[in-house]
């Protein structure tokens, strides 16, 4: 359990500095915009509420600030004219994008520390901890 525990600050240490280029989006709309990009499809806000663990009213406001951003738009939902689906647009899309080539990078670059040995570690690693947190979740 430690090492699970452990991987964390390092984890968080390496991507807290991803945002920062974002300087004109709020921590929430940089959290808001990512969740929508992992989920690839447009989303209600309940939807994006509960994944994202928010509640709606303060949903509503981080929304229409990224709507009037450029960032998202809303389109009636076909399937329930009540609701609002919300989607990325490219320029939402392209934050996201960015922040991700910026994670290649930065990996790819910290891999040329490791001796060939250590890279064979890691591979094997990063697979079985994948497979054991795909386990855990199939699990619930």
């Amino acid at each position: 359990m430690f090492q699970y525990i452990a991987l964390i600050p390092n984890l968080f240490g390496s991507f807290s500095d991803l945002n920062k280029d974002s300087v004109e989006l709020s921590h929430l709309q940089n959290h808001v915009i990512e969740y929508m990009y992992m989920q690839k499809r447009a989303l209600n806000l309940k939807e994006i509420s509960v994944g994202f663990g928010i509640i709606k009213q303060q949903l509503t406001n981080i929304i229409s600030d990224l709507e009037d951003g450029g960032y998202v738009v809303k389109e009636p939902d076909p399937k329930d004219r009540r609701a609002v689906l919300i989607s990325l647009t490219p320029k939402g899309k392209g934050i996201e994008e960015r922040k991700w080539i910026k994670v290649y990078q930065m990996f790819n670059e910290n891999l040329t520390k490791l001796s060939d040995e250590e890279k064979i570690d890691l591979k094997y690693a990063l697979h079985k901890v994948n497979v054991l947190l795909k386990k855990m979740e199939d699990n619930q």
